[in-house]
């Protein structure tokens, strides 16, 4: 390869340009340059530099969401966003599976229909967010703040909310299955039609909750305080139950 044709690359693309150089042997570029129009060869090795950097692409992306708060269907399984601050973010469609998201406060965030799979939300502000057909599966909301969240239709099967606040949250047909409630905070909670099989809510706080048509199979309420709670069945519950 001619040194022109190597500063022409250098010029177009810096530094990764060289990378790509050396990796290739030139050859390869070299046959790209003389066979393809100049804007198609820019950018066909902008791609190729591009799969060389993977770390530096996706810090930029951390970078863009921390800046805007907004990543619509975005691919940011195991992304660590403990302790920052993202309230009001809009991450809906997103795959944050694996997420760090421990201390992180999302007051009011829109994440309907994202993925928080196997996710570490302990301690999060989620006050108010919405998580409408999202997925939680197995996620640890261990001592979360979920005031007036709303869950509806999401999937939160085998999901720890040990001591969590749900108080005024929504979960009507919600996937609860296996899902450990145990010391949670669930004052007027909506739990209507939700799927309550093997659920945990040992010494959970439950007054004024509505399960109204749940199913209840193998569901643990021992020592839970479903005062003026009303049951599947319709009818309401007065002090400890008898579940």
């Amino acid at each position: 390869m001619s040194s022109k044709v190597i500063l022409i690359i250098a010029m177009l693309l810096g530094v990764p340009a060289i990378v790509i150089f050396l990796i290739t042997g030139g050859e390869q570029v070299s046959s790209l340059l003389e066979s393809t129009p100049i804007d198609a060869a820019t950018q066909q090795i902008t791609d190729m530099t591009n799969q060389l950097k993977p770390l530096a692409s996706k810090k930029k992306n951390i970078d863009q969401i921390l800046k805007t708060k907004k990543c619509f269907g975005c691919n940011i399984r195991g992304i660590d966003l403990s302790g920052i601050d993202l309230t009001g973010a809009d991450f809906r469609n997103s795959d944050l599976s694996g997420a760090n998201l421990t201390d992180t406060k999302m007051i009011d965030a829109n994440l309907q229909g994202v993925r928080l799979n196997d996710a570490n939300l302990t301690k999060a502000d989620l006050h108010g967010a919405q998580f409408d057909n999202s997925e939680l599966k197995g996620a640890n909301l261990t001592d979360a703040n979920l005031f007036n969240a709303r869950f509806s239709n999401a999937d939160l099967s085998n999901a720890n909310l040990k001591g969590s606040e749900l108080r005024d949250a929504d979960l009507i047909g919600s996937q609860l299955q296996n899902a450990n409630f145990t010391g949670a905070f669930l004052y007027g909670t909506r739990l209507q039609e939700a799927n309550l099989t093997g659920t945990d809510f040992s010494s959970a706080r439950m007054r004024y909750a509505n399960l109204r048509d749940a199913t209840l199979e193998s569901t643990n309420f021992s020592g839970a305080d479903l005062e003026f709670a009303v049951m599947p069945d319709g009818t309401t519950v007065y002090g400890t139950t008898k579940y």
